[in-house]
């Protein structure tokens, strides 16, 4: 029976599935496709880790948004100048502040 997955993979998940003796089929995409596919396996990634917060969950986010971050040319020391200016102009999340309201005038 095939189980259908239709998502992107890691690129070493074929030789995993041959060497594990099973059948399987596998695309190339690329461009507006590949970014697609690679935005939905971060979500994918993203619930896992919410639904178990571990190490190898975050390290999974971590390869796929790189990955979408490369494509985008976003470099790690931008991305870093970023997060260092919203931390220092609007803070972290270390007080664990929710907002509940605000009374617009």
């Amino acid at each position: 029976m095939k189980k259908i997955y239709h998502k992107l993979v890691r690129d070493r998940i074929p030789e995993i599935i041959e060497k594990a003796g099973k059948d399987y089929a596998v695309r190339q995409v690329r461009s507006n496709e590949l970014m697609n596919y690679a935005l939905k396996k971060l979500q994918e990634e993203v619930q896992e880790f919410v639904e178990d917060p571990c190490a190898e969950e975050a390290a999974d986010i971590m390869e796929i948004f790189d990955f979408i971050c490369s494509r985008l040319g976003l470099s790690e020391n931008y991305i870093l100048a970023e997060r260092t200016s919203k931390r220092v102009g609007r803070g972290s999340f270390d007080l664990g502040l929710v907002l509940e309201w605000v009374e617009e005038k």
